[in-house]
């Protein structure tokens, strides 16, 4: 009788599970990677927003020798009247929705005296005491935005 030799080709187990092992790797590397490149695009975006809200309000202290009180800044109408040129997406931070109570109004963002996830902040004083109540009176600020993966807090002030 003779013997017919079973030629077994194929993978084993290990070697399909280190194949699929280093699949998952290779994913979750590229996943991490993506998330860092949204985030780092995002900080971008609120760096350019808050450079670009400091032009607006330099230059509104340009033609009136103070700075505009918060509440100025989140008034509609108020910027419609002071600001022109301004644009509602330099208050917006990438993260903020309109469901964000913390600085939302009437489904519009609004900045807050300190910037938080989602939202932007301005700050006016006068000799470091708040200037809300006689905005004519406001002689610096800070704007803030919250950076993510680390990013801390991105901060610009009134130009001297």
């Amino acid at each position: 009788m003779k013997r017919i030799k079973v030629n077994q080709s194929g993978f084993s187990f290990i070697e399909i599970s280190i194949v699929i092992l280093g699949i998952i790797f290779l994913v979750a590397i590229v996943a991490y990677t993506y998330d860092g490149i949204k985030a780092r695009s995002r900080n971008n975006i609120r760096t350019t927003d808050i450079r670009q809200l400091q032009v607006y309000i330099e230059t509104f202290y340009s033609q009136n020798t103070f700075y505009p009180s918060r509440a100025d800044l989140n008034s509609p109408s108020w910027r419609a009247t002071n600001i022109k040129s301004f644009s509602i997406a330099a208050m917006t931070d990438p993260l903020w929705t309109s469901t964000n109570k913390a600085c939302t109004v009437n489904t519009m963002p609004i900045l807050l005296k300190h910037s938080e996830k989602g939202c932007y902040g301005y700050n006016p004083t006068n000799n470091g005491i708040s200037c809300e109540k006689n905005d004519t009176t406001c002689d610096k600020y800070t704007l803030s935005a919250t950076l993510e993966a680390g990013g801390g807090v991105y901060i610009k002030t009134q130009l001297d």
